[in-house]
């Protein structure tokens, strides 16, 4: 009873205080032996269970106390969660219109484009009665990335970049050679479109832009773009017997200079749809092009170094100009001064019928095309040598006329379309400009050609096709060797995407 606690026997400092107090009141009890000795038992337990209580008070305070502050500990953690959760909803809701009017942006974009792969074998050609040439073969691939925006219901633009000759303005082709030197991209077209909802038959375009008008390669090749601004006016109708008709005019500045007169094409078409029933479309169109000073193209068309810049866009000797290549200059012209000029000036009539046929089946429509073309002012440049006083280049004013006649029988839309097609072209001398029309010929001009093809739809994505030109230039008075057939072929892979 008398014994001291033990340490680690669990007993507390107040407890064991406690107790000794007991001990001290009972000892002077005992020694008389006027207590009885259960009292201290019954004390002692007394002060235990005291002692129980008091720590059991004491836990449940500190529990309680620890339990007050785990509440205002979880209250704050919940007004920071709510905090936090307010922000991220407000910034959520900033991100979201952020990224709807990114999403706005973007979503008027629309990007295409294509890349042809071909392989191009020419033999035949030369005079009939000398050594054929050598056969030639070579690969080349075409390269082409849209973009397309509608601002708003009146404003649209674009731009395309493209492969090819920085100064071909007639091809988008890179020729595979040169070392395996890096081929140029360039911009190809940009242009902006203005077409006012208030008054719906108007638009306007400018910049450097695709075809506003109708037109076939005999005088217009398909890879170029012109520069400048074109307006049109145009109305469809339905269910009427004419059921089209859009005035269009266009304005191309070609050429430049800081002084003295710039050159330029400008000119109209008017444009006519007729409806002969459900399977019978016809189109018939009228166009005029006036060149003015036209005669800065023959001095600028393939000299290197002549007047300004080789085909490539490289620094020639001979001035400021921008010298182009790709046709050649197959127009009669002479030189006055050291520069050429052309022996007739160029206002060029050009008239199209297309009649486009349903024959019952969806795959397999048919369309024939005519074109023919005339130049009003063939042989009229003539006067600038007199009044120089050099001797005039030879110039018939009969070789003024072109004529396409094309036929077209399926199509290539969807996966197993195919499409054959031909054509005829016979294009005189001065009838139209060689540096811009149809860059596949023998010749420019002054020449016949046929034009066979067949292409094939692989894939929704992939054609496949063969195309074979035969021609050889016409035989006159200015050019009276009989040549053979030049035949080139080209087979091509186009992916587009």
């Amino acid at each position: 009873m008398n014994a001291a606690p033990r340490p680690g026997s669990g007993v507390s400092c107040a407890r064991a205080g406690a107790l000794d107090g007991v001990r001290r009141q009972a000892q002077p009890q005992l020694a008389r032996g006027t207590v009885d000795p259960s009292l201290e038992i019954r004390d002692i337990i007394l002060v235990f269970q005291a002692s129980d209580a008091q720590q059991k008070a004491s836990e449940v305070a500190s529990a309680s106390t620890q339990q007050n502050d785990t509440v205002v500990k979880l209250n704050s953690d919940m007004a920071d969660v709510k905090t936090t959760l307010t922000n991220t909803a407000v910034n959520t809701q900033e991100d979201q219109k952020r990224f709807a009017a990114l999403e706005g942006a973007i979503g008027h974009l629309k990007m295409s484009g294509d890349l042809r792969l071909r392989f191009e074998p020419f033999w035949g050609g030369g005079p009939a009665n000398g050594p054929a040439p050598q056969d030639r073969f070579r690969e080349r691939y075409r390269l082409r990335f849209n973009i397309n925006s509608k601002i708003d219901n009146d404003f649209a633009v674009g731009l395309t970049l493209a492969s090819g000759d920085l100064g071909d303005p007639v091809s988008t082709n890179s020729t595979e050679t040169g070392f395996f030197t890096r081929k140029p991209i360039a911009i190809d077209k940009a242009f902006g479109t203005y077409t006012p909802h208030a008054l719906k038959p108007f638009s306007v375009t400018a910049g450097k832009f695709g075809y506003t008008w109708l037109r076939t390669e005999m005088v217009w090749d398909n890879d170029l773009n012109p520069e400048g601004a074109s307006e049109q006016l145009s109305w469809n109708f339905k269910h009427k017997f004419i059921n089209h008709f859009a005035v269009i005019g266009f304005e191309t500045p070609f050429f430049e200079v800081s002084g003295g007169p710039d050159s330029y094409m400008t000119g109209a078409q008017v444009q006519t749809g007729w409806d002969f029933g459900p399977k019978i479309k016809l189109t018939a169109d009228a166009a005029y092009y006036d060149f003015a000073n036209a005669d800065t193209i023959a001095q600028n068309l393939g000299q290197t170094p002549g007047n300004g810049f080789a085909t490539q866009g490289i620094a020639g000797t001979g001035g400021s100009n921008f010298g182009f290549g790709g046709n050649s200059l197959s127009n009669n012209f002479g030189v006055i001064a050291g520069k050429r000029v052309f022996a007739s000036k160029y206002g060029i009539v050009d008239a199209i019928a297309r009649l486009d046929i349903d024959t019952g089946w969806k795959r397999w429509p048919i369309y024939v095309l005519g074109d023919f073309a005339q130049n009003t002012r063939a042989c009229s440049n003539l006067g600038t040598f007199v009044a120089a006083g050099v001797a005039a280049p030879a110039c018939s004013s009969q070789d003024r006329h072109a004529y396409w006649g094309e036929f077209q029988f399926g199509q290539v839309k969807n996966k197993g379309d195919l499409r054959l097609g031909y054509t005829f072209m016979r294009i005189e001398r001065d009838a139209v400009l060689s540096a811009f029309n149809f860059s596949d010929l023998r010749q420019p001009t002054n020449v016949i050609e046929h034009r066979i093809e067949g292409y094939y739809q692989l894939y929704p994505h992939v054609q496949v096709g063969a195309t074979g030109l035969i021609g050889r230039q016409i035989v006159n008075a200015q050019s009276p060797t009989l040549e053979r057939w030049l035949k080139r072929w080209q087979f091509d892979t186009i992916y587009s995407f």
